[in-house]
């Protein structure tokens, strides 16, 4: 699916039921969690974009092209929320964006790096789940490689704006 950056803010205005619902055909994950996140965090993303600048672009929905949502690295079962495709000091470049509708209140940091304590459990720290996507795109995605991209990546926390244990 293709739309303009100006067509997505409306629908995550207007009609963003209906918008998770396509995303959920075209990726096959229909788990209500995953609704629920969309649901919270795809606004957030419409925000980001609000600049009238924005408007014209397209971004893609489980493809490729300038800004992809929900791409899945090639032969691969994982799947980058965000990725933004582009150019930096006349080189390709690429910035993969985790995004995580968490609620961080009571979050600590783990037992060990790389792990954060998240509702009594030590589960991978986001971070490094970013960097585990840059890392397989800089060494296994043949674009990349090929053109010899610069890949980076960042995490952008919707849900709640406690991230000090992060």
């Amino acid at each position: 699916m293709i739309i303009t950056v100006a067509e997505f803010r409306e629908r995550t205005r207007a009609r963003l039921d209906e918008l998770v619902c396509e995303l959920q055909t075209i990726t096959g994950r229909f788990g209500a969690e995953e609704a629920s996140a969309w649901k919270q965090s795809l606004p957030m993303v419409a925000k980001a974009f609000s600049s009238d600048a924005f408007s014209p672009l397209h971004l893609y929905f489980g493809s490729r092209g300038n800004l992809a949502l929900e791409y899945q690295l090639p032969a691969s079962s994982s799947w980058c929320d965000l990725v933004f495709l582009g150019r930096h000091q006349d080189r390709p470049a690429a910035v993969v964006v985790e995004l995580k509708n968490w609620l961080t209140r009571g979050d600590q940091p783990g037992i060990a790096e790389g792990l954060i304590t998240r509702k009594g459990r030590q589960e991978l720290h986001p971070s490094d789940q970013v960097r585990g996507y840059v890392q397989y795109c800089t060494r296994f995605h043949s674009a990349v490689y090929e053109t010899q991209a610069e890949v980076h990546g960042c995490v952008l926390f919707t849900g709640d704006f406690y991230t000090t244990a992060y």
